[in-house]
């Protein structure tokens, strides 16, 4: 079954020519956007681009994807909660965020159990600067994706040499990133430790 999605996702590759540079960074960025886990695209890059170019390609797309995100949500969702939420509500998330500070959002970035999803969206609902945000998502998830980009990479190299186990593995990497993405879910959300410049 595996060996049949690699296979069917290299011929899809190799058919679309250069416009595989447009769509793997449109992929990446609709994860950004949406709640799908960043493990499966990032690996898939470095099968298809290498380490190096996929991981440029998969951190280019989740920082466009994570900015739009913080901006929908500071644009729509601030005014929202502002709206439907005791003003207290709101400033103790407010005193919540700007006490993490620029350290807190990076930590937030660094720690992979955190959904970046949550973390792009739960950043526009506070007072949280637009340029801390986005250096601090530039900087924060450069060592996952370089470190899925590249076992991409690796898988890819594997599979050339042994289909079934490559298959295996990213049968593994699939059901552990489905895992880890329910379990995000179910935890209780709180406010975003992370705060202004």
């Amino acid at each position: 079954m595996f060996d049949a999605l690699i296979q069917g996702t290299a011929t899809m590759i190799e058919n679309s020519g250069g416009w595989v540079y447009l769509l793997a960074p449109f992929f990446m960025f609709l994860v950004a956007i949406f709640p799908i886990p960043a493990e499966i695209p990032a690996v898939m890059n470095g099968m298809i681009f290498g380490a190096v170019v996929g991981s440029g390609v998969t951190w280019l797309g989740a920082v466009l994807g994570a900015w739009v995100s913080f901006e929908l949500s500071r644009r729509f969702g601030r005014p929202f909660i502002e709206r439907v939420l005791p003003g207290r509500l709101v400033d103790r998330a407010d005193r919540v965020a700007d006490a993490g500070g620029w350290p807190g959002l990076l930590l937030l970035r660094l720690v992979p159990l955190m959904a970046f999803t949550a973390i792009n969206w739960g950043a526009g609902l506070t007072r949280i600067d637009r340029r801390t945000f986005l250096w601090t998502t530039a900087v924060g998830i450069l060592p996952g994706t370089i470190l899925f980009t590249s076992s991409g990479q690796g898988l890819g190299i594997l599979y050339r040499r042994s289909p079934v186990l490559a298959g295996l593995i990213l049968a593994v990497i699939i059901s552990l990133s489905v895992v880890l993405g329910l379990w995000r879910r179910r935890r209780p959300h709180s406010a975003p430790a992370h705060g202004g410049s």
